[in-house]
């Protein structure tokens, strides 16, 4: 009996990602490193990028990064979280507070309204973020510095 249980289950996933197959995938996407257009050319590694939003302070060709996460869209704190940040929301959560805690400063705004976060990043030249590269394109005044992750999101 156990054994017809799994044939049917494996004949019902098979007529699952057979009718899938036939619905349109996802397009790739792109989440980039984004900063205020007026910031001298420069780019992040993405080690630096973990470490800034981990709270460590990063300076390079002489600017002081300052990071803003961009909480506006789920599955853009999901992708960062798991692709550049390799940490649960939870975890990454507590590891701030510990570093704030233990060493002093501030944790990284968070900005869930698109269009503060564009404001904050235009205003502070030091300022990064992250968004989707489609995001980027309709704002002259935010440019990208790097690829962080690109794939199809499903």
């Amino acid at each position: 009996m156990p054994h017809h249980r799994a044939m049917i289950f494996i004949l019902l996933l098979g007529l699952c990602v057979a009718s899938n197959n036939g619905l349109a995938q996802s397009e790739p996407r792109q989440l980039v490193l984004v900063c205020s257009a007026e910031l001298p050319a420069t780019s992040l590694t993405h080690t630096e990028v973990r470490q800034l939003f981990l709270g460590m302070p990063i300076e390079k060709n002489g600017v002081d990064f300052t990071p803003l996460r961009n909480s506006s869209d789920p599955l853009i704190t999901e992708v960062f979280l798991q692709k550049i940040i390799f940490m649960s929301k939870r975890n990454y959560e507590r590891q701030l507070a510990t570093r704030v805690f233990r060493l002093g400063g501030a944790r990284p705004a968070v900005y869930s309204n698109v269009s503060e976060l564009r404001d904050a990043l235009r205003q502070s030249p030091g300022a990064v973020s992250y968004m989707w590269a489609k995001d980027v394109l309709q704002d002259d005044d935010l440019k990208s510095i790097g690829v962080l992750w690109q794939g199809s999101v499903d």
